[in-house]
């Protein structure tokens, strides 16, 4: 073995004969480091994620320097969603060694994957809307967010635990039971979906939202696979290998890509924590700032004992905080915007049409880009005839029966959002009729002379012609 002092190595006995350092509790830390690795690769194979990041997380701690434990731990955390912990080991492993280290494939995989990547992002940003909106008590948004998450990522366990949660709270059994169902698959000793699934088997639910707010959000990177070694108890080298995943990461030199790839994956990172966590709080912060200096500049008005190049100073720095306040705010305006644009694709996904043009109506696509305009025109040129069609529907049956005020409602609504529907002169004709049963006849023959001008082979033609004639004396 090498002495951990001196770096001689030696094959005989525990104390070193370059320096003489007594090895042996060293070598009985690597030795259990190396039976805690082994646990957690037979844990990993067996489909027990959870119980493989406690034995590895515990072999590292015996050995901080067994690069074997670390790469399967970042794989592990990898699979459950936890994806900083899983940068934070590869990159401790390739530090320890730097070449001939899977650790630098796998995250040089990610950074070649741009796709997968940001549909982990995708189901993870949809996973935090989700918590922010239970926090606000709007549960129906969070299941929608959770659900579109995981299809989204369907490997993403905590949107399935905190779906079940919800569909306990909502007293859906059933769902949350298969929901429970799906994770154990993946994870067969998820301690949460056990202590639900245990929950659900005494039929009692109490109300654990709460504690699940606790939960930190997530980073993103897609699962990976990984070339798993067994320790040998003896010795800190491997002495055979297995395969966890049935994806191979390459096993590619680390070299001098190591800090390039470290500093793009740690961008991204950045940018996602900043939209979902950093702005918004920045944005305030920079409010009371402008605000306090805002106040400092007006109580120097009159009588002051600043310099004039203090008070332009100041002013200057208000200016800059504006400034710099604008654009953190605009990109706030956005997330929002693109929230709202996500929510209401999903309403419309469900058919809920009327709560969905509520949502889209909130919606300034100004700062979209070009593929966020074309999701959003998408969207419009999809709802707008479902609404449409809805309105009118509802509104001549409201005519029909008689009750003209919520049928005028029905169908002024269903007129803001036509395109080339064929039962827009009939619209206009209804609205003719109740203008007359209201005694408004300038709004009638205004109505009427549309149908008659502008839909020559309306199937109301007759009657809204009988009804012209009628009102205007002829």
């Amino acid at each position: 073995m090498k002495c951990p002092v001196c770096g001689f190595s030696f094959n005989d006995g525990y104390v070193c004969p370059h320096c003489g350092v007594d090895t042996y509790l060293y070598k009985k830390a690597i030795g259990l480091s190396a039976k805690l690795y082994n646990k957690g690769l037979s844990c990993a194979k067996e489909g027990d994620l959870s119980g493989a990041a406690a034995f590895l997380e515990q072999s590292i701690t015996f050995d901080k320097n067994n690069i074997y434990a670390r790469n399967l731990l970042g794989l592990v955390y990898c699979e459950i969603g936890h994806i900083a912990d899983a940068l934070k080991h590869w990159i401790i492993s390739t530090n320890l060694q730097p070449q001939n280290n899977p650790a630098s494939g796998y995250m040089e995989y990610m950074q070649r994957n741009a796709r997968e990547l940001e549909q982990a992002n995708d189901a993870i940003r949809m996973y935090n809307q989700a918590i922010r909106y239970l926090k606000q008590g709007s549960d129906d948004l969070a299941l929608i967010r959770l659900k579109k998450s995981i299809d989204t990522n369907p490997d993403f366990i905590d949107s399935y635990n905190l779906m079940a949660l919800c569909c306990m709270e909502g007293n859906n059994k059933k769902r949350a039971q298969q929901l429970i169902e799906a994770v154990l698959k993946k994870d067969r000793r998820n301690p949460v979906a056990l202590h639900y699934a245990k929950i659900l088997q005494t039929e009692s639910s109490p109300s654990l939202i709460g504690a699940v707010m606790g939960e930190k959000e997530k980073s993103i990177f897609p699962k990976k696979s990984i070339h798993t070694q067994p320790f040998s108890q003896t010795t800190d080298t491997p002495t055979s290998s297995k395969s966890v995943s049935k994806r191979k990461a390459p096993t590619l030199p680390f070299g001098s890509q190591r800090d390039f790839i470290i500093a793009g994956t740690a961008a991204l990172f950045t940018v996602i924590v900043m939209l979902v966590l950093v702005l918004p709080a920045i944005s305030d912060a920079k409010d009371q700032k402008i605000q306090q200096l805002e106040a400092e500049l007006e109580s120097y008005k009159g009588t002051t004992n600043m310099t004039a190049d203090e008070v332009v100073a100041m002013r200057t720095q208000l200016e800059a905080l504006q400034s710099e306040n604008a654009s953190l705010q605009s990109e706030e305006n956005k997330e929002k915007n693109l929230t709202a644009l996500q929510t209401a694709l999903d309403q419309l996904t469900a058919e809920e049409y009327e709560t969905c043009i509520a949502t889209f109506s909130t919606i300034d696509p100004s700062q979209f880009t070009e593929e966020e305009m074309q999701k959003y025109n998408t969207l419009k040129a999809t709802l707008y005839p479902q609404v449409a069609n809805l309105y009118y529907t509802r509104g001549k049956s409201a005519f029909l029966s008689n009750e003209f005020e919520s049928a005028k409602t029905d169908l002024e609504n269903a007129l803001k959002y036509v395109t080339n529907e064929n039962f827009i002169d009939d619209i206009y004709y209804y609205l003719g009729k109740i203008a007359e049963e209201n005694g408004n006849q300038e709004n009638a023959i205004s109505y009427y002379q549309k149908v008659v001008g502008e839909y020559p082979d309306s199937n109301q033609l007759t009657n809204t012609q009988n009804a012209l004639n009628a009102l205007q004396g002829n």
